[in-house]
């Protein structure tokens, strides 16, 4: 039955995704594809538009892909499996961790969390960072055409017959930029994102 599919896909997710966020892509990208046939860009894609709307990443992924596989009540069903585990685990930790806090145990295994979460975002980078600077559609080619800088295929002529003949620079700049703003100017993210969408509008058209 697929409301119960829903749910316990997304019941995975919650129990199973330490680090939460950008941490988990990789286990939802894995997650959803059963539901929903969809490329890593068009994944990437949604991860985008699941950044710009409020609340966690995971939370949104699994109302739009519960949408997307079953209508509203797959929304439904879909949201709660992912926010189900987080409810007991917490409620769980909350009620041990002033008993548990000094122990060496829990210290030690809290350490070895935190290098793993590392490697989650970072698995999360690769996941989503091929499809969008690697892209057969780049930002911003009828801009590099108009100064003639543009290959046939719309990417900038310079790379063209090498190993980065489909990166998109706009992408790169754009990534940089929002790396610039929101690690060295503490620039609050929300604004960045759009921002940084309004400039892809443009170089969109």
């Amino acid at each position: 039955m697929i409301f119960l599919q829903l749910y316990l896909s997304f019941f995975k997710i919650g129990l199973l995704g330490f680090g939460g966020g950008l941490a988990i892509i990789q286990l939802i990208y894995d997650s959803v594809r059963v539901f929903i046939d969809m490329d890593p860009q068009q994944f990437a894609n949604i991860v985008a538009i699941a950044q710009v709307t409020p609340g966690p990443v995971a939370v949104n992924m699994a109302t739009y892909v519960g949408y997307e596989a079953a209508g509203y009540f797959g929304s439904f069903v879909a949201t709660i499996g992912v926010a189900t585990p987080a409810f007991i685990l917490i409620t769980i930790a909350a009620r041990m961790v002033e008993r548990y806090k000094k122990s060496s145990l829990i210290k030690g295994a809290l350490q070895g969390i935190r290098p793993a979460t590392v490697g989650m975002i970072a698995m999360a980078v690769i996941t989503l960072g091929e499809p969008t600077v690697i892209t057969q559609e780049p930002l911003g080619a009828k801009w590099l055409a108009a100064a003639n800088l543009a290959s046939e295929s719309g990417h900038l002529a310079l790379l063209s017959g090498t190993p980065l003949a489909n990166l998109d620079l706009f992408a790169v700049l754009i990534a940089l930029a929002t790396v610039w703003l929101i690690g060295k100017k503490d620039k609050s993210p929300f604004p960045v994102l759009i921002a940084m969408g309004c400039i892809g509008a443009i170089l969109g058209v």
